[in-house]
């Protein structure tokens, strides 16, 4: 009789175990399911954006990509880890080459056959953003905030002169504000070849030629046309009209990094791209 009841116990308790078992492979079903990930073409796509997995299948950056085991350059799908972003992904242009690589890709110049006036866009459009990210683009204001906000970052300016001549410099401390507060810009420990003709614009509100931000609202004689960040002596911008490397030109309109041909001269192309300080390139 003992026995019997050994027995019968034992099959309630294996009955149970399985029925417990069936439930958690079903859960696990479901979750595959609803969560389906792949890597194709060396790029990170995710099927059900608003679905919670696990960390290393969203990469919030260029440099989590890199330590994925993705190496190549190109176009890659992240998802800046803010709450703002609503768990979206974006597409950035990954650096994987320059300096250990892990650099998104925030701004490039060059002659890519657009209008030299290709930058001369209002605050909407450098709010989100325009251009090819595989060419000549903004990568959008917002997005520059998402991903900067998120750790703490260093940013990277490779400029080239109408000469052929290279430079960089890196900035140790790079984020900006969000546009409540006008992306004003937080840049600082310059460090490089190319000098920090950015560095007094620190502190300093963005602009486009619909949006001033100046303390009278008036346009200044000598702002640009590119959206840039504000300042009365400026000595670097970027985002000017694109000369085609032209020298000793007689404007300050054009791409221009005092410490690095001065605004006598426009640069031919530049490259703007930020990575996390505590990146170490193996």
């Amino acid at each position: 009789m003992i026995n019997e009841v050994r027995i019968a116990v034992r099959l309630v308790f294996v009955v149970c175990l399985l029925r417990t078992m069936t439930f958690l492979y079903y859960s696990v079903f479901l979750l595959l399911i609803s969560c389906d990930f792949s890597l194709t073409a060396g790029k990170a796509v995710n099927l059900a954006d608003e679905c919670k997995c696990q960390k290393h299948f969203k990469p919030m950056d260029c440099a989590e990509i890199l330590e994925n085991g993705n190496t190549e350059s190109g176009v890659y799908t992240i998802w800046p880890r803010s709450r703002l972003a609503n768990c979206s992904s974006i597409e950035v242009y990954c650096d994987m080459e320059t300096a250990g690589g892990g650099w998104t890709v925030i701004q490039r110049r060059g002659d890519y056959g657009n209008g030299m006036d290709y930058f001369s866009k209002n605050w909407a459009q450098y709010k989100t953003g325009f251009g090819d990210i595989k060419r000549e683009f903004w990568f959008g204001n917002d997005n520059i905030f998402l991903i900067t906000n998120q750790a703490r970052y260093s940013i990277r300016m490779d400029l080239t002169h109408g000469n052929e001549k290279t430079a960089f410099v890196v900035y140790e401390n790079f984020w900006i504000d969000n546009e409540e507060k006008l992306y004003t810009l937080h840049i600082s420990q310059p460090s490089g070849p190319a000098g920090g003709s950015i560095t007094n614009h620190d502190g300093k509100p963005f602009y486009t030629w619909d949006r001033p931000n100046t303390p009278d609202g008036k346009r200044p004689e000598k702002m640009h046309e590119g959206g840039w960040w504000n300042n009365a002596f400026p000595s670097s911008t970027l985002n000017g009209l694109n000369r085609n490397g032209q020298q000793w030109v007689n404007e300050m309109d054009a791409i221009q990094w005092m410490d690095f041909g001065g605004f006598q001269n426009s640069l031919a192309a530049t490259e703007m791209k930020v990575r996390p300080k505590k990146f170490h390139a193996k």
